[in-house]
């Protein structure tokens, strides 16, 4: 039977995943990897884990990518409905595991846990030292603590504002006794019977006056001895114990581990004494020794940083050669000047001069340019649109918005029409009439510079002789995006962001690109004064924001939620935006945006904030790319805490554009250590990338930046911050092994292949 009558059967199975034992997911994902089509197996993996009203355009596309591959898609699985696919038990979808089902495997799947070798490789983020119990009249405030005793009583209260369930026991051992608290766990309270032993794994806080131990685990009867040692805390999702993850992942070590193949060459292995696969997954999995757990976890982030070299290494085209008219920079540069209303920076000229430099050589130019909110990067861009325009080819630049879009085009047409050039404006609200035109202008040659959003490159937009790609904002596009607008092979790239980005992670993602920094402000801004302070001022700094409204100011107020949430007792936008208009500030202009409204609303309302017809924003996060207000001078930000370092430092670089000064203040309830570290931290620099590094130590790579947005997936146990000395002698091996010095293991060119399918 073949693959496409299968598919045909999943269709009239109403999508369900069933047609297939198994799956029908894994099983196409399994047979797509043993015939090395990698797009293939990807959708059979999201097929699996995708809810059912998402499945019909999967399929869609599995049909289509399977109408596209050069295998007959015959397959011997006999009767699909009742006979076993025959895949290997590292590959076999997780219900293959006893005690699993399609529940479980469905809350496995959110985790990107989809068949057994994933859960094997679902690393541990944290341990818990459980070597040695505390006698709880050694508890101290902050510990965290494993305590064994009687539990002595139990009673259950529900919280008065949020009607959250409280259940709290006095536990008892030979030296005194604490009370051990859970939230929202009121099934609990008949298990917690009096007269019962039990272990508690927790953090001593202060409740009421009085030290609390709040749970995270506990144990009781025979389970008790068993939980003493390291225990691994691993990515979890609501519905999914620790308890439950660690026996499935002991489970499936039992079955699979003899199948564990190595994944670096040996040579490798002794060259940078790192331990074989299988015995350093054993050891993250089922430590005994600190020292024999980090030689173990240096050896599997090397392997991670390996296949992601790799993988760079191999999808990084060679600098096409590009013939390139004579071009007087030195006279160039200084007629740009002169059309300037202001002087560059000695930043912004160096920046300039290295992008000339590479739009003077024989190969293409592939560049970032990374400027902390303010340092005049689209300045910077002019100057490379002159020079390319100059050369007699036509110049394009991407923003993520409209609103981005609109801004630059405001700003950059007047200048570029002052040196002569053409320039149009494209975005998807331009009427059919005028894109027409547009198109038209593009085709022939008759414009110089394009400007725009996603539609840009849409179809019919077609360059006559294009030579310069700029993408604004570029880690809010994905990498096809950016290749659609390069198009021709021998166009420029440039790359703009306000995101500073650490030399470490910049190391990992822009291995193939120069990179730039604009690491000076204009002369006259004046640094954003920042305090970090608890709700007690909340009434006070109100009025602040009277005080400056009435001097002509405005001010942006934002929120973490857009609507209130069961979940997490923060401040949203909406309940935010109804007690300021209506009792706070009646007599002012306020407005609410936020990413659910619908865009042209969302233009129309961060606009008016523009022109001045709006006072106070109340926003979400969707105001952290927007456009220049120099009239705001306050920014309010509500649960600052629940914001990291690099959002926060963003979100203030909306305010300072103008001559007065401005204010960011950070509201919050820091808590946790780490919460009132970034605190401190952002209140004491403005130096976006000491920030970025900060922010980096403490919210690993995948956070701080969405590796995802490169077609990387994120680490899965490495840190790029914690395990930067690893990074260049990972790229030396991954050169070696591309050169042909050492062999790829099977293992590791098939991961190697998925990463290369991911970014193409």
């Amino acid at each position: 039977m073949d693959l496409f009558t299968i598919i045909k059967k999943e269709r009239l199975a109403g999508y369900l995943d069933s047609v297939v034992f198994g799956g029908f997911g894994a099983y196409l994902s399994q047979w797509a990897e043993d015939n090395h089509l990698d797009k293939l197996a990807i959708l059979g993996k999201e097929y699996s884990s995708a809810p059912k009203a998402y499945r019909p355009q999967l399929l869609d596309a599995i049909e289509r990518e399977l109408q596209n591959s050069k295998i007959t898609p015959l397959v011997e699985i006999g009767n699909p409905i009742s006979q076993t696919v025959p895949v290997s038990a590292l590959s076999a979808p997780l219900v293959s595991l006893k005690g699993i089902g399609e529940k479980r495997a469905q809350l496995f799947a959110k985790l990107g846990v989809n068949r057994v070798s994933d859960l094997l490789e679902l690393y541990p983020r944290d341990y818990r030292d459980r070597r040695k119990l505390t006698r709880i009249c050694d508890a101290q405030l902050g510990e965290t603590i494993t305590i064994r005793g009687l539990i002595v009583s139990c009673d259950l209260v529900r919280a008065r504002r949020s009607g959250m369930a409280i259940l709290s026991c006095i536990v008892k051992d030979d030296s005194g006794s604490i009370s051990a608290v859970w939230f929202n766990q009121p099934f609990l309270q008949k298990k917690l019977q009096a007269g019962r032993q039990i272990q508690i794994y927790g953090r001593v806080e202060q409740r009421y006056g009085q030290p609390d131990l709040i749970v995270m685990e506990y144990q009781m009867g025979e389970e008790m001895d068993a939980s003493l040692g390291l225990i691994p805390v691993y990515p979890a999702t609501e519905g999914l114990s620790q308890k439950a993850i660690r026996s499935a992942i002991e489970l499936a070590w039992k079955k699979v581990h003899a199948q564990v193949q190595p994944v670096l060459p040996s040579v490798l292995l002794q060259k940078r004494s790192l331990m074989e696969h299988v015995q350093a997954l054993e050891i993250v999995h089922f430590p005994q020794d600190l020292s024999q757990l980090e030689a173990a976890r240096r050896s599997l982030v090397y392997e991670e940083l390996i296949q992601v070299q790799l993988a760079i290494l191999l999808n990084t085209p060679g600098r096409n050669k590009v013939q390139r008219p004579p071009c007087d920079d030195q006279q160039l540069l200084a007629d740009f000047t002169a059309a300037l209303s202001f002087p560059l920076t000695a930043a912004q000229q160096r920046v300039i001069h290295e992008i000339y430099a590479d739009m003077s050589a024989d190969s293409v130019m592939a560049r970032l340019v990374q400027g902390d909110v303010g340092s005049g990067k689209t300045i910077v861009a002019a100057a490379a649109i002159v020079k390319c325009c100059r050369q007699g080819r036509q110049a394009a630049l991407m923003a993520p918005t409209e609103i981005l879009a609109r801004q630059h085009a405001a700003n950059l047409s007047p200048l570029l029409n002052q040196l002569g050039l053409r320039t149009a404006l494209l975005t998807g609200r331009t009427t059919a009439a005028e894109r027409n035109q547009i198109v038209q202008q593009l085709r022939s040659g008759d414009l110089d510079c394009l400007i725009g959003t996603h539609a840009l490159i849409q179809q019919g937009v077609e360059f006559h002789n294009m030579g310069l790609a700029i993408t604004d904002e570029q880690h809010r596009f994905g990498v096809a995006q950016r290749a659609k607008l390069r198009g021709a092979e021998q166009t420029d790239v440039l790359i703009m962001s306000a995101t500073p980005i650490p030399r470490t992670l910049a190391m990992t993602l822009y291995a193939d690109l120069h990179i730039s920094v604009i690491d000076e402000l204009p002369p006259g801004r004046r640094p954003v004064k920042t305090y970090a302070v608890g709700y007690s001022y909340e009434q006070r700094i109100y009025r602040f924001i009277d005080k400056e409204i009435s001097q002509g100011r405005q001010a942006y107020v934002v929120c973490p939620l857009v609507e209130d949430s069961d979940i997490a007792d923060l401040n949203s936008a909406t309940r935010v935006y109804e007690n300021l208009s209506r009792n706070v500030f009646p007599q002012r202009r306020v407005s609410l945006l936020h990413g659910r409204m619908k865009a042209a609303e969302k233009e129309q309302d961060m606009q008016d904030f523009r022109d001045g017809n709006c006072d106070i924003l109340v926003a979400t996060t969707v105001i952290e790319v927007g456009v220049d207000v120099p009239n705001a001078t306050v920014m309010l930000i509500c649960d600052a805490e629940r914001f990291g370092l690099a959002q926060l430092h963003q979100l203030r670089g909306r305010i300072g554009r103008g001559a007065a000064q401005s204010y960011c203040i950070l509201l919050h309830n820091a808590r946790s250590q780490v919460a009132q570290s970034r605190m401190r931290i952002i209140t004491s620099t403005t130096d976006g990338f000491r920030l970025a590094e900060a922010d980096l130590e403490q919210r690993g790579a995948g956070e701080i930046f969405g590796q995802r947005q490169h077609g990387l997936p994120e680490l899965r146990i490495a840190n790029v911050f914690r395990d930067a000395a690893l990074l260049e002698p990972a790229r030396q091996d991954a050169i070696a092994i591309t050169q042909g010095q050492m062999d790829m293991p099977p293992i590791l060119q098939k991961r190697v292949d998925k990463l290369l399918s991911l970014m193409t």
